[in-house]
């Protein structure tokens, strides 16, 4: 059975004040023609009738916005209101047309409930980072810096003659050194190091589906008139996780 749950004005004011969206799918119902300021000086007007619409809630750090969009024509007509990001939204709400710089006041009622779903639990997938040693011979950094020195040596050879000594060690041989090139055959000491590698994996998980739902009934006011309303549904769902084990 489901659990549900009311959740008050906090919960909306809340909302607001991040920067996620709640969408609304619901009907526009326009009585009078209604007249929306937008950017830049212009005017969108909405002709009597009612329309399919979708209204979508959103936040920043400076400003709250809603922006509508009326299906009265195609493609659907879209205006967007903008407001102080310190006046709230909850259970009831007017916004006054000074704040919306608009000549119609905002004003209506949303509720909210939360519904849990029962617990499932499966196993679903994940990825994990596995320690893996790789070593590497110091012979072969060796060899690198002597391929260099090599081709270096060569190109100054074509300029003038480079006398290149016959023993490994000359050092050692002059001095008369039984073995003068023992000392340059010193093993390689490997140089090893951890490199951790993203592995894909499978973990047992015990969850239940969280379900907010909202209805709002906003309409459009002006001197005591109404021009008409929006009413309509928003759900959002939510995952919620009672226990993971680790993935492997």
């Amino acid at each position: 059975m489901k659990q549900v749950k009311n959740i008050g004005i906090a919960a909306m004011a809340l909302f607001l004040a991040g920067c996620d969206e709640i969408k609304f799918n619901g009907s526009m119902n326009v009585l009078e023609q209604i007249s929306f300021s937008q950017r830049q000086g212009k005017t969108v007007t909405v002709a009597p009738g009612q329309f399919a619409s979708k209204v979508t809630f959103s936040g920043n750090n400076s400003k709250k916005k809603i922006k509508f969009e009326i299906k009265n024509a195609d493609p659907a007509t879209e205006v967007k209101l903008e407001f102080d990001k310190n006046i709230e939204i909850g259970e009831t709400f007017r916004i006054t047309a000074a704040q919306l710089n608009q000549n119609f006041d905002l004003a209506g009622t949303m509720a909210t409930r939360v519904e849990n779903s029962p617990e499932y639990s499966g196993y679903e997938g994940c990825s994990y980072q596995y320690p893996q040693t790789v070593c590497r011979s110091s012979k072969s950094a060796d060899e690198a810096v002597s391929a260099k020195a090599v081709a270096v040596v060569s190109e100054f050879a074509a300029v003038e003659a480079v006398e290149v000594p016959e023993a490994s060690n000359p050092e050692m041989a002059d001095r008369g050194h039984p073995n003068p090139g023992q000392f340059n055959n010193v093993p390689h000491t490997p140089v090893c190091y951890t490199n951790w590698v993203t592995r894909p994996g499978q973990r047992y998980v015990r969850y239940f589906v969280r379900s907010t739902l909202r209805d709002i009934n906003a309409n459009f006011l002006q001197n005591g008139r109404t021009l008409g309303s929006f009413k309509g549904g928003s759900k959002q769902n939510e995952t919620v996780y009672t226990y993971q084990s680790d993935c492997r």
